[in-house]
Order: C-alpha cells, then structure tokens, then sequence
C-alpha cells in the first residue's frame, strides 16, 4: 500500500514542499491536487498526508473541505499534517489546531510547518499590498527543508 499527499497550494510554495516530501519519502507516493475535485481510493493507500497554505491565518478552503468531507475515511489510514506559512506567529503548533479538524489532528502520526516562501511574481495586486504592509517580517522566509525530511523520516519509522 503506499502513500497519498494531497494539497492545495496558491502561489507554488506548497507545491515545492510536496516535491521535495515526494523525494524524500521514496517510491510509491501519488500526489493529489486537492482543487482538481477527483474521486480518491482510499483503500489504495495506507499513508494519506495532507498540507496548503496559510494565507491570514486561514488555510485553503479546499483542504479544509476535503478534511471533513473525507474525515471518516481518513480516519481508517495513517495521516500526516503539514502547513506552509511565511509567519506562524508565535505557537505552530497552534496554527495547526485553528486550521485542521481536531479528530484528525489528533489521529495524525506527524505534524509539521515547513516554512514558506513570498513570490511576489505569482501573486495579484491584493496580496502584495497585504504582505507589504507586513513590516513585521524581519528575515525573509524561506522553506525549511530539515522539517521536511524530519516529518517524512517519522512517517517512514511508523511504517517501518
């Protein structure tokens, strides 16, 4: 059986972190865009691990709505969490327990934040001004590839 990452991502740093889990997880991993709306076999998979982004404390509406239409199913496999943010504020773990169902949350082996990313090439002019008028960023963000490796290493353990 092998293992399913699905995501959202908006403007590309999600979808950098899910390549580079993909690598480090090995063969037998199937990626499923969350917004493409196809049905999945849940039976095929025995890992199914689930991440998007952080955009003003929210993440995308589609990964929230595939958490609870899918809640049952992914109740039955083992379950990965992970969120990409540029400024998780002070508490990570705390950003994830706003944004993921607690029943899922709390069944999930690995819980992760990887860090994130600006790309002001891909965003509209609404978030540029909202991200520039965050001078509290005082580094610029970057993915933080060692929790990537770390969180696909302790899925890995748990399958082992």
């Amino acid at each position: 059986m092998g293992t399913l990452i699905a995501y959202s991502s908006t403007l590309g740093c999600t979808e950098q972190c899910v390549s580079r889990l993909k690598g480090d997880l090995g063969p037998g991993v199937d990626l499923y865009r969350i917004s493409r709306r196809r049905k999945i076999n849940f039976s095929k998979y025995r890992t199914v691990i689930i991440g998007g982004s952080i955009h003003e404390g929210m993440i995308q509406r589609a990964v929230r709505s595939f958490c609870e239409t899918n809640l049952k199913e992914l109740l039955k496999v083992e379950v990965g969490l992970f969120i990409c943010c540029v400024d998780p504020g002070e508490n990570e773990d705390e950003l994830l327990k706003e944004v993921f169902p607690d029943k899922l949350l709390g069944h999930a082996l690995a819980k992760s934040y990887f860090g994130g990313e600006l790309n002001f090439k891909k965003m509209n002019l609404m978030q540029k001004i909202m991200t520039r008028k965050k001078e509290r960023l005082e580094v610029m963000p970057e993915i933080d590839f060692d929790r990537i490796l770390a969180f696909a290493e302790r899925l890995q353990e748990r399958n082992a």
